[in-house]
């Protein structure tokens, strides 16, 4: 099967092309390095790769479906990253948009049959109830900055589903909680566990944002990619939540982290995030049903595998 994915040198993107070619499809990415890497690019005979803006090439990326042909399009690419939806709120939102547009546009060709379409828990609004269903009402708040990249997310939902419909094609919106592993973006524009791991392994001071007693589930990367190729066939026309099991509070990830990097856990509290959700975890209940059983991997486990992974690529760190 031919299989095209969007953001496919990002982080979880360039997983599921790894997976993917592991099962044997033919996969076509596409990228603009924004976030992703070229060293995350994989080499197979069986991938073909497109450097590619997909905000404002529509008619590139429209000739380039025509000439591939994939079947399924799972849809990753998106400016992601905590930090940028407070320092360039407009930015998310009006790019990410018209990605999904231009992607979908391009998707009319006859030859594609399913979209899969990376949404995120975030659309679930800060206070949402735990875990979380995937028929909990999509909840924005235009006073934060932060919901930038929600409003992007949550209007995507509507996008792919609206247009899946309307051309007779079937879709999966995957609405996905925290998800890490190698190849995380290490800078201040990454997620929480990079960034804890760049803090105990390089910096003098060990900070956390707010009081730690945010929680969160963690789900590595490979249990994401496993879990969604297993989506790929079992399961049509449903959103579903893709995430982790167990719920932690940030001040035990940060111990986590600490200890497996050998260091004295001694942290400085700076203030809350404005209108950071409180407690994410989601209900998994359709995921399991749709994939069967599943065996996550263990945090301590998952981040002693991107610990080693931060150390071997970057130089410096004793």
């Amino acid at each position: 099967m031919k299989i095209l994915v969007t953001g496919a040198a990002g982080f979880i993107g360039s997983h599921l092309c790894d997976e993917l070619l592991a099962k044997g499809h033919h996969v076509v990415g596409m990228d603009n390095f924004f976030r992703g890497k070229r060293e995350n690019i994989p080499s197979n005979k069986n991938f073909k790769f497109y450097n590619i803006d997909l905000s404002s090439k529509g008619a590139l990326i429209e000739s380039i479906f025509n000439e591939e042909k994939p079947e399924i399009v799972f849809h990753y690419a998106a400016i992601n990253g905590t930090k940028y939806f407070y320092d360039m709120p407009y930015d998310v939102l009006n790019q990410n948009i018209k990605i999904t547009q231009n992607v979908l546009n391009a998707c009319k060709t006859p030859h594609v049959r399913k979209v899969i379409y990376a949404s995120s828990s975030e659309v679930y609004g800060n206070d949402p109830p735990t875990p979380t269903p995937e028929d909990h009402n999509i909840l924005l708040n235009v006073n934060t900055d932060r919901d930038s990249y929600a409003s992007s997310k949550a209007l995507g939902d509507f996008y792919v589903k609206q247009f899946c419909k309307s051309n007779d094609k079937s879709y999966i919106i995957l609405r996905i909680f925290n998800t890490y592993g190698p190849r995380m973006d290490t800078s201040e524009y990454g997620q929480v566990i990079p960034e804890f791991i760049r803090k105990a392994k390089v910096e003098k001071e060990f900070t956390i944002i707010g009081s730690g007693k945010h929680t969160r589930t963690f789900c590595y990367v490979d249990d994401h990619v496993q879990l969604v190729s297993k989506l790929l066939e079992g399961a049509d026309n449903k959103i579903i939540n893709v995430g982790g099991e167990v719920e932690v509070t940030i001040l035990e990830l940060a111990k986590i982290v600490n200890k497996l990097a050998n260091k004295e856990f001694n942290p400085t509290f700076t203030a809350d995030r404005e209108y950071d959700t409180l407690h994410r975890r989601p209900d998994i209940t359709k995921l399991i049903k749709h994939t069967g059983k599943h065996d996550f991997v263990d945090l301590s486990e998952g981040v002693k595998k991107t610990m080693d992974w931060f150390q071997d690529k970057i130089r410096g760190i004793k």
